[in-house]
């Protein structure tokens, strides 16, 4: 077996030197010589993401950000993506890192070069596949608490909204919605009136982030807030956007949802920088608490894979505490 590992690592090294070499003039095949723009190959990869990984908005422009940098980066360095070899990619991730970003930040650009590289290959736009050489740094899992609200600051958070006034009515609508039932802040900003049942009490969410659809109950202090809202401080407007602005525009994306959110907890006198999914983290950590498995959070939740629900166990101190407290004894 040792024999093997260093079989496996002299041949990784060879071909690391080989893959750092630029490709020859005429090296690269006919199709990608006269292909397209590196622009028009970016759009199609983020098209090809959305079409057939399902990723969502948010995902879609985490990578277009990425990868734009990336493009300009070789733009700047006079490298055709035909010709790009392994100390290219080198040299973009040496200049990433010296702007001081973090490993997750460094973590994000690392994989969506990846993948690009890989489309790239499997496309015929390269002759090499050089995602094996795009390594990202170690980032353990769990190594910290993420951001998130305790249920007493959500109960102070939406408290804090007073009044019956347009704006007022519309942010305890957007509240409600979060806080409720842990709704992604793109999931806000795409509900529309249709996707509201109120014969059935139902609401239905149709953008998930991996494209599946939710049917959820309707539960009577949402349908009473959303009722007010829609009657007292809805604008009259043309679009069937369910939440919008107090001039009527709806949320684009769930940036403008973060950014309303942001601005209300900082007028609770909570701390700041916390989002929807500091939100979330919350609700499921109250749904464990209350004695909900791990898979049934991840699918009320959205989550695609059910261990992204662990981060709830470990935000439930107080409920594990009590546990060991009371039932310690017959552990």
């Amino acid at each position: 077996m040792e024999k093997d590992v260093r079989l496996a690592t002299i041949y990784r090294t060879r071909k690391n030197r080989q893959l750092r070499k630029r490709p020859k003039a005429g090296a690269v095949g006919k199709q990608a010589q006269n292909g397209p723009t590196p622009e028009e190959l970016l759009k199609r990869y983020l098209d090809f993401l959305v079409d057939h990984r399902g990723l969502g908005a948010s995902s879609r422009r985490q990578n277009r950000k990425a990868l734009t940098e990336f493009l300009d980066f070789l733009k700047r360095e006079a490298v055709a993506l035909a010709a790009l070899c392994v100390a290219d990619t080198d040299r973009f991730f040496v200049e990433t890192a010296a702007l001081g970003l973090g490993k997750v930040h460094l973590s994000i650009r690392s994989g969506a070069v990846r993948g690009f590289l890989r489309y790239l290959f499997a496309e015929g736009w390269h002759d090499e596949d050089l995602s094996d050489w795009v390594e990202s740094p170690i980032i353990y899992r769990e190594a910290k608490v993420p951001p998130h609200f305790t249920w007493e600051e959500l109960k102070t958070l939406i408290a804090s909204v007073k009044g019956d006034g347009v704006a007022a009515l519309g942010d305890r609508s957007m509240l409600i919605l979060l806080i409720v039932y842990g709704l992604r802040s793109s999931e806000v900003a795409a509900l529309t009136l249709d996707d509201i049942d109120w014969k059935h009490a139902v609401l239905t969410i149709p953008h998930r982030k991996m494209g599946s659809r939710l049917t959820l109950p309707l539960v009577p202090v949402v349908a009473e807030i959303l009722a007010q809202y829609l009657k007292n401080g809805r604008p009259k407007v043309a679009h069937r956007s369910l939440l919008c602005g107090v001039r009527g525009k709806p949320y684009r994306s769930g940036l403008d949802v973060t950014s309303r959110l942001h601005l209300l907890v900082t007028q609770a006198g909570l701390k700041s920088g916390r989002g929807a999914h500091a939100i979330r983290r919350a609700v499921g950590t109250r749904l464990v608490e209350q004695g909900l498995g791990l898979g049934e959070v991840a699918c009320i939740l959205g989550h695609a894979n059910p261990d992204s629900g662990r981060v709830y166990l470990r935000l439930a101190m107080e409920f594990l505490r009590d546990v060991a407290d009371n039932y310690g004894e017959l552990l």
